[in-house]
């Protein structure tokens, strides 16, 4: 346990003792320039300097990594990071006054020269305070270098994208042009094909557009309308034999959203589900209130051989969509024997 603790973190628990070292080295120069004698007696002891770093490393491991930057990300309830806060820090104040109280009935300090007990309580009262300075400025550092890298790796990632796109848009102008061509003469023939080419080609139109917003986002009645005509055209292609419930309350119209998701979504269910069964529809759920959103697809499995899925996987949209959204964003995949399903969870006011 403590093995595979230290592997998964030993970059952190070094980085700390290095930190601890340096606070240690500090604390040795002010007390010299007061005290050269019984500093270089008492700060030069090999063991008080490993006490001193072990117990550097845990508390300031302790404050970053288990409650100052999970209190960032309000990824645990306040009332239990504040208990795990005075606990440590009731452990630590009985550790260090015990270990003066010890040193000073063994005479191993004078008793002349020593604190008295009260200045001993208020110096480690001092000394607490500055751990946790320390430690919500290293956690703020921490949390700094973390969002850059996040902001990089979503720059890299749209690039990626972009240029993904632009190999598969062999001049879309032509393509539009051809199927505007095609359905001027098709409506004259049969309106119903016709209609379907105009599906295909706003569909089309829709996921090699861009976005002219500065968020890269669109609005969710917009992302709503291209995948109920993902639903549209598969139906057409199905002589309308597939089962499908859909479901949407849009309380606000206002969410925007990353494009092309929820249609990535339901595509990957009429790839890969079997919607020919009345008992087993397909289910998609919408749901929309104030900066809140919640959207559920769930579908029975097909037995045949998976289609092979283009475009952004489940696991590059919920990447995005952590990168996008962080902590407010709830993204899970439900994989069962017979049924495939989807939960996506977006909420502002968090």
């Amino acid at each position: 346990m403590l093995t595979t603790f230290v592997k998964v973190n030993y970059r952190r628990l070094l980085l700390l003792a290095l930190f601890s070292l340096f606070l240690y080295s500090t604390f040795f120069f002010l007390w010299y320039v007061v005290d050269p004698g019984r500093t270089t007696k008492e700060f030069t002891s090999p063991w008080n300097i490993l006490l001193f770093l072990v117990e550097s490393v845990i508390t300031h491991y302790i404050l970053i990594f288990e409650v100052i930057i999970p209190a960032m990300h309000k990824e645990r309830k306040y009332r239990y990071l504040l208990m795990i806060t005075m606990l440590l820090f009731l452990i630590k104040f009985i550790l260090n006054y015990g270990y003066f109280l010890i040193q000073r009935d063994n005479n191993v300090v004078s008793t002349k020269t020593s604190l008295s007990l009260n200045t001993m309580s208020w110096l480690l009262l001092i000394v607490y305070i500055f751990n946790i300075i320390t430690s919500f400025s290293i956690a703020l550092y921490v949390e700094w270098i973390r969002k850059g890298k996040e902001r990089i790796m979503l720059e890299k990632q749209r690039t990626e994208a972009e240029l993904s796109a632009l190999k598969h848009q062999i001049n879309p102008h032509f393509l539009f042009n051809s199927l505007s061509f095609i359905y001027g003469k098709v409506i004259k023939l049969d309106k119903e094909t016709a209609d379907s080419i105009l599906i295909l080609a706003n569909i089309m139109r829709y996921a090699l557009g861009k976005s002219d917003a500065m968020d890269g986002q669109v609005s969710i009645m917009d992302e709503l309308e291209h995948a109920k005509n993902v639903i549209e055209i598969n139906q057409r292609r199905h002589n309308r034999q597939l089962y499908i419930h859909y479901e949407e309350q849009i309380d606000d119209q206002s969410i925007r959203i990353i494009p092309l998701v929820l249609i990535t979504l339901v595509e990957n269910a009429f790839k890969h589900g079997d919607l020919h069964n009345a008992a087993h529809p397909m289910q998609i759920k919408v749901y929309t209130h104030v900066n809140e959103f919640s959207f559920y697809i769930r579908n029975k499995k097909g037995k045949g051989i998976k289609e092979l899925s283009n475009g952004v996987g489940l696991q590059n949209i919920s990447q995005q969509l952590s990168l996008t959204y962080g902590h407010r964003c709830s993204f899970m995949l439900q994989d069962e024997e017979q049924f495939f399903s989807v939960s996506l969870k977006i909420n502002w006011n968090i």
